[in-house]
């Protein structure tokens, strides 16, 4: 597996996961709770959906095809979402 901020534009392959964070993140308020895979979810991200990178520059955010969709993705989250069965 790896990381959809890793795929080749062009490239289809397959939601396997999300990597998962502990509550805090480093430079948010101690309150404050950040959960990446929820939010991936609310976005669409399942795992076993087929995903297509459409533009990935190696910096700043993706643009894939998810569905019908396309989405851009910061490549904060990116970093997160494993990828399966992919051709890199």
């Amino acid at each position: 597996m790896t990381t959809l901020s890793d795929m080749h534009e062009g490239i289809t392959g397959e939601v396997g996961g999300m990597i998962k964070e502990g509550r805090h993140q480093k430079g948010r308020s101690p309150g404050l709770h950040h959960n990446s895979a929820a939010r991936l979810r609310e976005m669409g991200f399942y795992e076993g959906q087929q995903i297509t990178v459409v533009q990935n520059r190696g910096k700043g955010p993706l643009v894939v095809k998810l569905q019908d969709s396309r989405v851009v993705l910061g490549r904060g989250l990116a970093m997160k979402i494993l990828i399966r069965n992919n051709q890199i």
